[in-house]
């Protein structure tokens, strides 16, 4: 954790390649840390056996005050599938009831797929440009649809938390998949 900070802080963002500096903090996301969340399990398996592939990585820089704590998150995922699924994130809701949080699409295409984990789901054509509003307590994922590298920025509070379990053991309603070379959404069973 940086020490806390009460001047502005400013980055220097490469919206190309989705980097930016400063940097003190990248996770990298490879198929083994979301192997359940794909619904192929034997192509899943079948992948790990050779290789273990980057899907996405996330370069986080924390505005920690001694009276706020804000967060900035930026997010490349890669293209691909893993069988006919397209590359996604984790998805994760916020620990904390209250806490919203807004993306950005920087670049690419894809879905930002909203769901209550309790009935009510969206799924938002995402391009370069889009900016949503993520309300508190739906749970929320980048699928990356295109042939190019998709970046996101997010921006949250720190006191937050991210809960990715109750994804794991829950699911999204939908998923996206690779239909006649285009994205269709398929209700999950």
């Amino acid at each position: 954790m940086l020490t806390p900070i009460d001047y502005p802080i400013s980055l220097d963002f490469d919206a190309e390649n989705g980097t930016f500096e400063p940097c003190p903090q990248v996770t990298p996301r490879h198929l083994s840390d979301l192997k359940e969340m794909f619904s192929d399990q034997s192509t899943v398996a079948q992948i790990l056996r050779e290789n273990d592939p980057l899907i996405y990585e996330i370069r986080y820089y924390p505005f920690t005050t001694t009276k706020s704590d804000m967060a900035l998150a930026v997010t490349r995922i890669f293209p691909g599938t893993i069988g006919n699924e397209f590359y996604m994130t984790k998805g994760h809701k916020h620990q904390r009831e209250d806490q919203p949080e807004v993306y950005y699409c920087v670049r690419g295409e894809g879905f930002l797929l909203l769901d209550t984990l309790e009935g009510e789901f969206r799924a938002i054509p995402w391009r370069a440009g889009v900016i949503t509003h993520i309300p508190p307590m739906w749970a929320h994922r980048v699928v990356n649809t295109g042939n190019d590298l998709l970046v996101f920025i997010g921006v949250f509070h720190l006191s937050a938390g991210h809960d990715y379990d109750i994804v794991a053991r829950k699911g999204f309603a939908y998923r996206v998949l690779s239909r006649n070379g285009k994205p269709e959404l398929i209700k999950q069973d």
